[in-house]
């Protein structure tokens, strides 16, 4: 009995010190988190886990970068450079403050050149050739709910455009489900999820991002799913890519069946193509393939044609890049074609495909000038 007593009383004590130590962590975390955080800045841009202090919660359009970002990064066992302008667009390192530009890039991770440097980017590519302002706007998981929350929050913001290109990703329909927009104010609206997080970071910074990093640190290689014989992608691909052979009026997206997602898309983007008609902005649409569009062809046609259609009448021009990798299908194989224009055991374009990417675009646009 006495020892039963003894034990209760420094557990009592442990979780007393337990208790007081968290309580006064988050006290210290929710006072003076973003300062500390900006303290040891100078160390977390030398890791992999800065990703969370440049990508940022955004009240009208979801998610963002950070304003006038510049740090080194290291990907696909590469160092490089990331930096941002004054509007948060991924930009040349010092870029000035721009008010008016002849281009503007819209997409998701392809777009924004993940793992690469600007001027390695189909983007940066093409804007050092053509010689004119250039937004690139695109960000990760972006889908078209975003783009016109963004397009429209931009151009009531006073920023000019004479042409926007969205390139349009077949992982938007599944970012498309899970978005949902007010059509009343242009905004994307956050599930509670989305606001669990933001509270999180605007209240308790520091804890949110060691939580993080430990999260980064646990994650598993060994769950990602094998492609043909050696290629291997995590499970966030497979949840993206899972729609591209099945049928599309049967298999759903949260809730949603394929089919529904598409017409959505399309309705999203007209709206996009109405906003930038009336300012008198020209609009062009570009589609690309992922690996496993070159692998699994069923919807591949669907896509296609069905986008093709629907730049009659609206685009300036319809770029269409599943031409260029199933004319070197036709005389290289899968692991070739793959190797050449993809970072391996990853589904975005590397720097060669980023260079297949500008070309088009360079000697569409460069013959207009």
């Amino acid at each position: 009995m006495f020892f039963l007593k003894k034990f209760l009383f420094y557990l009592y004590l442990t979780l007393k010190i337990i208790i007081f130590t968290l309580v006064l962590n988050l006290l210290i975390d929710y006072i003076f988190g973003n300062k500390i955080l900006d303290l040891i800045d100078p160390y977390l841009k030398k890791t992999e886990f800065y990703d969370k202090r440049i990508r940022v919660w955004d009240k009208v359009f979801h998610h963002t970068f950070r304003e006038n970002v510049n740090l080194e990064f290291k990907q696909h066992g590469k160092t490089g450079k990331f930096c941002t302008n004054n509007l948060g667009f991924k930009s040349k390192c010092n870029s000035q403050s721009i008010k008016s530009y002849k281009y503007g890039f819209m997409g998701d991770s392809f777009t924004e050149g993940i793992g690469l440097n600007y001027e390695s980017t189909f983007v940066g590519i093409f804007e050092n050739k053509i010689g004119s302002n250039v937004a690139n706007m695109g960000v990760s998981s972006y889908s078209p709910k975003l783009h016109l929350a963004k397009i429209n929050f931009y151009l009531n913001k006073g920023i000019q455009f004479d042409h926007i290109i969205l390139f349009l990703d077949i992982s938007d329909y599944y970012d498309e489900a899970y978005y949902n927009f007010d059509e009343k104010i242009f905004s994307v609206v956050h599930n509670k999820k989305d606001k669990r997080r933001i509270w999180a970071r605007e209240n308790f910074p520091l804890t949110n991002f060691y939580f993080y990093v430990l999260k980064r640190i646990k994650k598993n290689p060994k769950s990602y799913k094998k492609i043909q014989d050696k290629v291997f992608f995590d499970e966030s691909v497979k949840r993206k890519t899972a729609w591209l052979d099945k049928e599309l009026d049967e298999f759903k997206i949260n809730g949603e069946t394929v089919s529904k997602i598409h017409e959505d898309t399309k309705y999203y983007i007209d709206q996009i193509y109405n906003i930038l008609n009336e300012k008198g902005i020209k609009f062009s649409l570009a589609i690309y393939p992922w690996p496993q569009n070159l692998i699994n062809k069923k919807n591949n046609f669907f896509y296609r044609n069905e986008w093709k259609k629907f730049c009659i009448n609206r685009c300036e021009y319809f770029f269409d890049y599943f031409e260029e990798f199933n004319n070197q299908l036709k005389f290289q194989g899968f692991e070739k074609v793959y190797k050449k224009y993809f970072f391996y055991n990853d589904v975005h374009f590397n720097k060669e495909g980023n260079i297949l990417l500008s070309e088009k675009l360079i000697s569409k646009f460069l013959s207009q000038q």
